[in-house]
């Protein structure tokens, strides 16, 4: 062992070394509390013999200094006594860092027991030092990628920025979600899932300096730190390259596979000064990118804090909005285009907000399928819609159905046949007046699953409409093997078909499809005489539209059916 000894008694401190010497130890030694830290900093010593009684700096004190410059490694400090060693010693010591006593005059047999002693606790801590180190190692790596988790993640981006802030640099973080990587889990199996994961790790780490931080925060998202950047260009020039690297096909279980990824990007100090904040940010910017289509990326903006602080407000008030009757269903006619008859009705799900008024159905249906409150507002919605059409009927208006829509959250439920047959049961509501609305993407969220569940919905006698049909994920040979009924080809393409050709062309040829597949065609978004004119000529059976009826309300709907039916 390499020994450091302080004793300001030049004949004891030539004696102790003497001593430890014979014992076969190295031994650097001075006069003083001063030089002793000096040397123990330049010489990094195993063992520390300190003379408690010293002028100008006594061991204690000596003691204390050393701890704090050497925090991480433990290294035994003895100290000397010419005196008797009381309680009053014994509690010095202890709090000022000591682990031992030896009394003057030295008594070498003591001396070399001490010594392994300490060796011996030393050897333990190291070891116990090794042990935890490798620990820390296996707790901060994700098993399945072989990068940085979550854990150590979180500790990289509080160090980069602390880094940052100190030496007034700027850093970026950037957020990569793989898209619909959920789809290719679902069709493919875990294992495919896993091994896609890994190869995009394996493509992300080309990508980067040696001095960057790459974590996988869980599933299929993944965060990427830069320590040092000149400006939020060099950062976007990252956030391509890793889009233009993960783009190339993959081979995993005899498939070849393509991904595309969404990026946020978050720049210190402009997009926040604490990494909590530039977490948040980069989410919020991920969250935008994917909401532009996917496979691009996105700087975090004042503007998306706006909407990310309205987002936070929407879900919080929808929490609460069914206790408080904030929620309530409109009832939107569809007709028979040649003989101008109502057919069917769609129940349309609206939000009055005590505060912000009517939030408009495609900004708070996404939220609510995000915090997973679109089951129990599904819930509700169908025990409603279910409830007001079997009034209706009890009233002698029986020639229509009642097409409430469905979340692939709800469609996946195993319990959702159960909950529709006792919904049916309570309000004696036929089946047959009943049609669902399931759009093509929700039918992608586990394809095996959503066609048993369409499947055993058709058994019961309960028609299925694909809505927004043509915008989806559909193919032919899955429509063929449903038990579908109708198509609503989606408003999108509707809208353009008196301007635009390839919307007529598109349309046309839907229509055409669905004719020979002896499916029912509804056209959504019917807002002028023209959009109605161009789907009569082209044999449109059914549509929908406000130039056709705006949503009605229960009373207006009843009026309606008075109207219709010729009798009160």
């Amino acid at each position: 062992m390499k020994i450091l000894v302080v004793d300001d008694v030049e004949l004891d401190r030539a004696l102790l070394s003497e001593a430890l010497r014979k014992l076969g130890h190295d031994v650097v030694a001075c006069a003083d509390g001063k030089s002793g830290i000096k040397l123990f900093q330049k010489e990094s010593p195993d063992l520390v013999i300190l003379d408690v009684i010293m002028p100008k700096m006594d061991g204690f004190e000596c003691a204390r200094q050393i701890r704090q410059l050497n925090q991480t490694k433990w290294i035994p400090i003895i100290f000397l006594s010419a005196i008797a060693i009381d309680e009053e010693h014994v509690g010095k010591g202890l709090e000022a860092g000591g682990d031992d006593y030896l009394t003057k005059p030295i008594n070498e047999v003591i001396l070399a027991a001490k010594i392994k002693a300490m060796q011996r606790i030393a050897d333990m801590q190291l070891h116990l030092i090794e042990l935890t180190r490798k620990l820390r190692a296996i707790s901060s790596i994700d098993v399945l990628t072989g990068l940085y988790n979550r854990l150590e993640f979180d500790h990289a981006i509080k160090e980069k920025v602390a880094k940052a802030n100190e030496n007034q640099h700027m850093l970026a973080l950037l957020f990569v979600d793989l898209d619909n990587f959920k789809m290719i889990n679902d069709s493919l199996g875990h294992s495919a899932g896993d091994a896609l994961l890994k190869e995009v790790a394996e493509r992300l780490k080309i990508c980067l300096r040696k001095e960057d931080v790459i974590a996988r925060l869980g599933g299929d998202e993944f965060a990427i730190v830069l320590g040092h950047v000149e400006s939020p260009y060099a950062a976007e020039k990252v956030a391509k390259l890793v889009i233009d690297t993960l783009s190339p096909a993959y081979y995993i279980a005899d498939q070849e596979l393509h991904v595309s990824s969404s990026i946020g990007i978050v720049c210190y100090p402009v997009a926040g000064t604490n990494h909590e904040t530039l977490i948040q940010n980069a989410d919020t910017a991920m969250y935008h990118a994917k909401q532009l289509g996917r496979n691009n990326y996105q700087h975090f903006t004042s503007e998306l804090d706006a909407k990310r602080k309205q987002h936070v407000a929407l879900s919080t008030g929808l929490k609460f909005a069914l206790e408080r009757n904030e929620l309530y269903l409109t009832y939107q006619p569809v007709f028979d285009l040649k003989s101008k008859k109502m057919v069917s009705m769609e129940a349309l799900l609206c939000w009055k907000h005590p505060t912000l008024g009517l939030i408009p159905p495609d900004i708070f249906i996404p939220i609510a399928e995000d915090t997973g409150l679109i089951t129990p507002i599904g819930r509700w919605v169908f025990r409603t819609a279910c409830e007001q059409s079997a009034s209706w009927y009890k009233l002698g208006y029986t020639d229509f159905k009642i097409s409430i829509n469905l979340s692939s959250q709800q469609l996946l439920q195993h319990k959702l046949i159960n909950f529709i047959v006792d919904i049916l049961d309570e309000t004696q509501f036929p089946s047959h007046m009943l049609e669902l609305e399931l759009t093509e993407t929700g039918m992608m969220h586990n394809v095996i699953a959503s066609e048993k569940m369409i499947k055993a919905i058709h058994d019961i006698g309960i028609g299925i409409v694909i809505d927004d049909f043509g915008v989806g994920y559909s193919s032919f040979l899955r429509l063929k093997r449903l038990p579908i009924s109708t198509l609503k080809i989606d408003k999108f393409f509707v809208s353009g078909i008196a301007t635009d050709v390839n919307d007529a062309i598109i349309v046309n040829a839907l229509i055409a499809l669905a004719r020979k597949m002896n499916l029912n065609v509804i056209a959504e978004g019917i807002e002028t005489k023209e959009h109605l004119n161009f789907l009569l000529e082209n044999r449109c059976p059914q549509g929908q539209g406000f130039f056709l009826s705006k949503p009605k309300t229960i009373a207006e709907m009843t009026d309606y059916f008075k109207k219709i039916y010729h009798f009160k």
